[in-house]
């Protein structure tokens, strides 16, 4: 096996990871991406993943490697110059290259190296013709399928982005004991609760964290009580980083799904009533309305 295959494959195995496990959590991806300035640009997740995808498994079929490895490069440096745009001029610091496994999504700079180590492995290939294989038959096949499989796993992961949410219909207070959350919080009837429904790798549930520990502080409400989606990849992350003074508890997927399509969310409960539900982040006590 040349050299230079073996390191485009390598690059290969690497973009079709981190396309995958994307593909996984489109919504935190999309709601990432919102944060560099338009909340449209959450729509273009899907795009970013399966261009990521089809050229993770162009390389390792080596169809026109050094065309495809050009075309990589162009994507690479493309993406990272976004990235520093996002960091120095929106305060971006997560890349979200690897989705949930926010371990690999270190700082920064750690990214920007990263990147540049991508680049590097793929200047063989570009310094001159590389013998490659023709798109096949088999290796379309391959493709289309990754596509439809590309597609449902968006599509499905993607329900719920902070960034798509339509406007929120007026609410109407109503019994704790009507709704879901009834099965998840137990409520004093003489004490008044926030319920904070979050994801640890959402970025608009994690710039709420600071406003959410005031809403005790200040005495707003009695208790505040954290909901969240089970992930232990992303937990351990999350408690190096915030330091909450409220009590989480993680619940699954289908559990956060019965109590809302979107995060974060919170629920303002008193005298065993519902009072309110607000989607998105959570502004500091002080502004809100006695």
């Amino acid at each position: 096996m040349p050299p230079s295959y073996a390191l485009r494959t390598a690059v290969g195995v690497i973009l079709m990871l981190s396309g995958l496990l994307k593909a996984m959590h489109t919504a935190s991806f999309a709601d990432l991406l919102s944060q560099y300035g338009a909340e449209w640009f959450g729509y273009i997740a899907p795009l970013v993943i399966a261009i990521e995808i089809f050229l993770g498994i162009l390389l390792i079929l080596n169809t026109r490697p050094r065309w495809l490895s050009a075309l990589t490069v162009a994507f690479i440096l493309t993406v990272s110059a976004i990235f520093l745009y996002g960091v120095v001029g929106r305060g971006v610091t997560d890349c979200g290259c690897f989705g949930p496994l926010t371990w690999l999504n270190t700082r920064p700079w750690i990214t920007f190296v990263r990147n540049a180590l991508i680049v590097a492995l793929l200047v063989p290939s570009l310094m001159r013709p590389q013998r490659g294989e023709p798109l096949t038959a088999s290796s379309f096949l391959c493709l289309a399928g990754v596509t439809a499989v590309l597609m449902f796993m968006c599509g499905f992961s993607m329900h719920g982005a902070q960034c798509l949410k339509r406007e929120p219909q007026p609410f109407e207070p109503i019994p704790l004991a009507e709704h879901p959350l009834s099965e998840l919080v137990t409520c004093d009837p003489d004490s008044s609760y926030l319920v904070f429904a979050f994801s640890y790798s959402c970025p608009h549930c994690q710039n709420s964290i600071g406003n959410v520990n005031q809403y005790t502080a200040m005495g707003t409400v009695d208790r505040v009580i954290g909901l969240c989606v089970e992930d232990s990849v992303s937990r351990e992350r999350f408690h190096r980083i915030f330091d909450v003074n409220f009590d989480i508890q993680e619940i699954t997927e289908k559990q956060m799904y019965e109590i809302s399509s979107s995060l974060p969310v919170s629920f303002f409960i008193r005298h065993d009533t519902i009072e309110a539900a607000i989607p998105g982040q959570v502004v500091t006590p002080a502004l809100m309305i006695p």
